[in-house]
């Protein structure tokens, strides 16, 4: 009987998954080392939540978001499992990716839900518009060329101008072209990237910065669709940066991804906003649309990747990662 006690034990000590026992009285009288690493030895870990309180009047199984000893955050299930006696079992598992999982479901089908509406109102729009921009172009054709009147067609043709544009950001929320993957140069998609926002940075005082492994990454992508991406990331960390700062574009080799790592030297995302950046139409910017980042979240997705960030008062790091490999 020992040995089969020693033998049990050293199984539970093994187990990636938390195994506690409680008496009658909620008192916690084992705990396996994972239990340990999720929660401390006394049950502090589980953010405000009293392990007698789960034995002696839970319900059988609860989510938690907690903070292990290394101060990492996870999502751990605990699940009640009743004894003879009164005495309980208490299980710990780590349920942290299948809660991302969810969450990235649940983002998916708010961006689907969200690009269809979208679609259909832009489609309603731009049908008038048209019509509006034909009209004031013929009435400018029949106002003489020093009457003060043109300047005013001229602006609701700029401003017609100005929505259409609008409109095709909705156009490409609701509806992105399909992939076309081939080889690609990383580095090449960025070079031309940073090429393309070198105004914005000097208009903002904004030194950048790029560093490359010594040899080249190839991912399997749609160039311009990734060019896309990058672009909506450089000028989001350009305008966090209006009085002047550094961005630094990293591609790095990770395993079988190359990641692309945009630095600023902003002031960052406030830490209440974190959860909303990548939401459509989410925007901090007075004359911002709040699409750019929803699209980017969605082409990158797209390509089996992903894109995440961190932040704090010194600043912003977005990281692209994309499956390497060649096309076809």
């Amino acid at each position: 009987m020992d040995m089969d006690r020693k033998v049990l034990s050293e199984v539970l000590e093994c187990l990636p998954t938390g195994v506690m026992l409680a008496d009658e009285t909620g008192a916690v009288t084992y705990a396996n080392r994972a239990a340990h690493e999720y929660m401390g030895v006394d049950g502090g870990g589980l953010g405000g939540v009293n392990i007698r309180d789960i034995v002696l009047h839970g319900s059988g199984r609860k989510d938690l978001m907690i903070r292990t000893k290394g101060d990492e955050r996870l999502t751990v299930r605990l699940t009640r499992i009743p004894l003879s006696g009164g005495c309980a079992a208490v299980v710990l598992t780590d349920i942290s990716e299948i809660h991302r999982l969810q969450q990235e479901l649940l983002k998916m089908d708010r961006l689907a839900s969200v690009g269809e509406l979208t679609s259909g109102i832009a489609h309603e729009i731009r049908n008038p518009l048209a019509g509006i921009k034909t009209t004031a172009q013929a009435l400018k054709a029949e106002i003489p060329e020093n009457d003060h009147r043109t300047a005013y067609v001229d602006r609701i043709v700029m401003e017609i101008d100005r929505l259409n544009k609008l409109l095709m950001s909705f156009f490409d929320f609701a509806r992105p072209r399909e992939l076309s993957l081939r080889s690609c140069d990383l580095k090449k998609v960025i070079e031309d990237t940073v090429f393309t926002v070198q105004d914005l940075a000097r208009k903002n005082r904004v030194q950048i910065m790029e560093f490359y492994p010594p040899r080249g990454l190839t991912v399997k992508a749609d160039p311009g669709l990734v060019q896309q991406v990058l672009m909506n990331v450089f000028i989001n960390a350009l305008q966090a940066m209006p009085s002047g700062g550094r961005m630094e574009v990293h591609l790095l080799e990770n395993g079988p991804l190359a990641n692309v790592e945009v630095r600023d030297t902003g002031r960052g995302i406030p830490e209440d906003l974190r959860g909303r950046i990548f939401d459509p139409f989410f925007t901090t910017k007075p004359k911002g649309v709040g699409l750019g980042l929803s699209i980017s979240y969605r082409l990158i997705k797209m390509h089996s990747g992903t894109i995440s960030f961190v932040s704090g008062p010194s600043g912003t790091v977005f990281t692209i990662s994309l499956p390497k490999g060649a096309g076809k």
